[in-house]
C-alpha cells in the first residue's frame, strides 16, 4: 500500500478525523455513563484477569459501526474485539474505557481514548472524561486542547519544572512497579518530588498535557492505551516515551513527562546493576560476578558472546536496557591488563578454528609483550556498543565506571 506523506496530506484528512473522534467520543460519554455507578453493573475477567463490562464492548461496538459509516476504509486496533484491516493509511486505536478499575468502583477518573494513527505515526488524540465531562485533544501541528462541559476549548502547554523537588507525580498502581522489579525506581521516585498522587491511567497523562502534573508514569500499557495520548502531550509540548527515551505507543510502558525532567526521570527508571571490580581477577571470576548479579540462577554461556547476547537483553536482563555500575574499576583495569590478557588468548589458541589461530597468535604477541588491547578494553568496548552512541545503542545499556 502507498500513502501519501504526511506531510503532503491535506489538512482536511486530520480535521474531518478530529471532528468525528471528538463526537463520537461524546457519544460514547452518554452510552458509559448509562451504566456508570449502577448497581447491577457486572464485571466480567478477561484471560489476563482484568476487567471489563458491558459498558466497555458496547461503546467499543458503537464507535466502530460509526466508523464502518464515515470511514470504512481505516484500519482499526481496540481492546476488546479484532482488528480490522484497512487500506488509506489511518488506523483507529481505540480504548473504550480506559481505568475500568475505576469506573467499576464509582471513581470519575477514567477515560475513553480515540487515537489515530496514519503511515504508524500517531496523529490524532482524544480522551474524553465522561463522568467529568471533560474531553482533551489533539491532532498533529495543530495544538492541545482542553474542553470543561460546554466552556470554549483553551489550549493547553504543559508545566515548566525543571527539578523533581519541584515536581508532582503520578502513577496508576503501585502494585505493578514491585511486580515488575521496579521497587527501587518506585521508590526513588516518591522521595524525589514534591507531590506523589494516584491519579492513574489515561488521567493522570492528561494532567501533564494540561500543566496539573509533570510526571505521570506507567510501567505497563498497551498500544491502545497510549495511542491518544502521544499526540496530545507531543502537542502540549511535553514528551510521551517509553522506558527507553523512544516516542512510541508499542514499548509495553509508558512515561507522559516534561521536557525538563525527562532525562533525570529516565534515569531513575532504568534498572541498575552493580558489580565490584574488587570481587574478581581473572575474566572467569568476572562472568561468575556478571552471572550473580545480572542473572543469578541462569545457565548463560559465560563467555565473551553470551555476554554480548546478555547485553542485547537475553537470559533475562531486562528488554528495556538497563545500568551496569563498575566500582572500583581501576583494580579491574589492573587486573584485566596483559598478563591476564596474554592467559586468555593462550586458552583461545588452544580451542580456536584454525582461521582464527593467526589472528589471535597476533593479538598473543602483542599482550606479552605488553603491548596492544587488553581485557579490559575489549570489555569496555564490548559494552558500549550496546549503549549510547554505540552501534546497538537501542539496547540502552549504560555503563558507569565508578
Amino acid at each position: 500500500m502507498t500513502t501519501t506523506p504526511l506531510a503532503d496530506l491535506p489538512a482536511e484528512e486530520l480535521s474531518s478525523r478530529l471532528d468525528f473522534a471528538l463526537t463520537v467520543a461524546r457519544e460514547a460519554s452518554e452510552l458509559i455513563l448509562g451504566y456508570y455507578q449502577t448497581a447491577d453493573l457486572v464485571v466480567e475477567r478477561k484471560r489476563d484477569l482484568s476487567p471489563v463490562t458491558e459498558a466497555d464492548k458496547r461503546t467499543e461496538l458503537m464507535i466502530r459501526e460509526r466508523l464502518s459509516v464515515s470511514f470504512p476504509q481505516d484500519a482499526i486496533l481496540g481492546e476488546e474485539f479484532p482488528d480490522h484491516e484497512g487500506t488509506t493509511g489511518f488506523r483507529w486505536i481505540i480504548d473504550p474505557i480506559d481505568g475500568t478499575k475505576s469506573f467499576v468502583h464509582g471513581v470519575p477518573l477514567f477515560g475513553t481514548l480515540i487515537g489515530v494513527e496514519y503511515d504508524t505515526k500517531c496523529v490524532i488524540g482524544v480522551v474524553r472524561f465522561p463522568a467529568l465531562h471533560e474531553v482533551v485533544y489533539a491532532a498533529r501541528g495543530s495544538g492541545a486542547w482542553w474542553q470543561i462541559g460546554d466552556q470554549e476549548p483553551r489550549r493547553v502547554q504543559v508545566s515548566s519544572v525543571t527539578t523533581l523537588a519541584e515536581a508532582t507525580f503520578s502513577t496508576t498502581n503501585a502494585a505493578r512497579w514491585f511486580a515488575m522489579g521496579h521497587r527501587e525506581a518506585f521508590e526513588t521516585l516518591l522521595s524525589s518530588v514534591q507531590l506523589a498522587r494516584g491519579w492513574g491511567d489515561c488521567y493522570g497523562h492528561m494532567l501533564v498535557a494540561t500543566g496539573r502534573a509533570d510526571v505521570m508514569v506507567d510501567p505497563a500499557m498497551n498500544a491502545w492505551d497510549a495511542a491518544a495520548l502521544l499526540p496530545i502531550v507531543e502537542e502540549a509540548g511535553g514528551q510521551f516515551v517509553d522506558w527507553n527515551g523512544e516516542p512510541t505507543i508499542y514499548g509495553g510502558n509508558g512515561i507522559s513527562v516534561v521536557p525538563g525532567l525527562k532525562d533525570v526521570v529516565l534515569r531513575i527508571l532504568r534498572k541498575t546493576y552493580e558489580i565490584d571490580g574488587a570481587n574478581f581477577s581473572t575474566l572467569d571470576e568476572f562472568f561468575e560476578e556478571i552471572s550473580r548479579v545480572l542473572v543469578p540462577g541462569v545457565d548463560w554461556g559465560r563467555n565473551m558472546n553470551a555476554f554480548n547476547d546478555l547485553l542485547r537483553g537475553g537470559f533475562g536482563t531486562p528488554k528495556g536496557g538497563f545500568l551496569l555500575r563498575w566500582k572500583n574499576s581501576a583494580i579491574s583495569r589492573e587486573r584485566f591488563g596483559y598478563p591476564e590478557t596474554a592467559r586468555q588468548l593462550e586458552k583461545n589458541l588452544d580451542r580456536c578454528h584454525p582461521s582464527n589461530r593467526a589472528s589471535i597468535e597476533h593479538d598473543l604477541t602483542l599482550a606479552q609483550h605488553g603491548r596492544g588491547s587488553t581485557i579490559f578494553d575489549w570489555l569496555m568496548e564490548l559494552i558500549q556498543v550496546h549503549g549510547p552512541g554505540g552501534c546497538e545503542s537501542s539496547d540502552g545499556v549504560e555503563l558507569v565506571l565508578d
